[in-house]
């Protein structure tokens, strides 16, 4: 289960970029990650309360946004958005395609008190 793992990274960040600021509470921590990441929502979710206890994240709100994969044609320059994993360029056919997203995880931003 590798969302324990980012939820103690997204812990982490959060908490010493609130500190760096002289917070004493995070409510709410804005997550982006590409649908490629493989996160389980409902498992990240359960592992980062767990894990933000005795924290000043104690009690936050985790925002979890999956972004789609994005591919783009090396023939024909056309980005899109792969569906069901079929990285086929909608415009000209081409299977030369590259993973333009999808893959991203950071943490977007952060509100404290």
């Amino acid at each position: 289960m590798h969302e324990m793992a980012i939820a103690q990274g997204i812990i982490d960040i959060a908490v010493a970029a609130a500190q760096k600021e002289g917070a004493q509470k995070i409510t709410k921590i804005n997550v982006v990650a590409g649908e490629l990441r493989g996160i389980v929502p409902l498992q990240l979710t359960f592992c980062f309360s767990v894990l933000a206890e005795q924290t000043i994240a104690s009690h936050s709100y985790l925002n979890l946004e999956i972004t789609p994969v994005k591919g783009k044609c090396k023939n024909c320059d056309k980005t899109f958005i792969v569906k069901d994993y079929q990285y086929v360029c909608p415009q000209c056919h081409s299977q030369d395609i590259q993973t333009v997203g999808g893959t991203e995880l950071r943490v977007r931003d952060i509100e404290v008190e």
